[in-house]
């Protein structure tokens, strides 16, 4: 069991990991960004944060079933990931999957309606009441 320093410096390590795993993604380094997230997940693995940073990378490929995969697994590893229903309704968006992504949307905002992904959970819910009618 990691004490004191020693968590806080993997901690350190594994938020420079997702660093570097993003300016690779952003750089349009897929398989670089791919290498470093399975990396983190291989050491956080019952933690959603590499599951959405894979998502990320797969919906950039265009891989949109694979991008819902991770998010799912994310959502497996976290029942009450806001971050991950709003990625997961992006991705429902992109699919035309408007019905689901409303319920993800809802979803995201239930569990943190204040939080970081609010603003965007929130954008997104009107977007998907602009392009098909509630069912």
């Amino acid at each position: 069991m990691l004490k004191g320093k020693e968590l806080q410096d993997q901690l350190k390590e594994v938020k420079l990991m997702l660093e570097a795993g993003c300016v690779y993604r952003y750089a349009g380094r897929f398989r670089e960004a791919r290498d470093i997230f399975q990396g983190v997940r291989a050491l956080l693995p019952t933690q959603e944060v590499s599951d959405l940073a894979l998502a990320g990378v797969s919906m950039d490929e265009g891989k949109l079933d694979e991008a819902e995969a991770y998010c799912r697994h994310a959502l497996e590893l976290n029942r009450v990931s806001a971050a991950a229903y709003a990625q997961l309704a992006e991705i429902q968006l992109l699919k035309n999957n408007s019905a689901g992504a409303r319920q993800s949307l809802q979803k995201s905002m239930e569990i943190s309606p204040n939080g970081p992904t609010a603003t965007l959970s929130r954008t997104l819910l009107r977007l998907t009441s602009m392009i098909a009618p509630k069912s």
